[in-house]
């Protein structure tokens, strides 16, 4: 009888994907939202120039997951943009 090569082995190790998300010192207190959906994140004080070039405060979020739920993404990045009156 012959096996079936093409599915995965039981014994595979998925790769986590990471997913970074600047968030704007306005909207930092989205962080512990973050981290109750995804317990495995990163989080870093850093500058950019994100908003019209100008030079900003912002927390580098590292989230390291099997993948990231896009609704609840889409829903946090409309968020942030609300937050912290960013448009686009």
């Amino acid at each position: 009888m012959l096996e079936d090569s093409t599915s995965m082995s039981t014994d595979t190790v998925p790769f986590p994907t990471l997913t970074i998300i600047y968030l704007p010192a306005e909207a930092s207190n989205l962080i512990e939202e973050i981290s109750q959906k995804y317990n495995n994140i990163t989080a870093e004080d850093c500058k950019g120039y994100f908003q019209n070039g100008k030079e900003g405060r912002y927390k580098k979020i590292t989230i390291w997951s099997q993948g990231v739920d896009s609704l609840w993404f889409n829903a946090i990045i409309a968020r942030i943009k609300e937050i912290a009156n960013v448009d686009g």
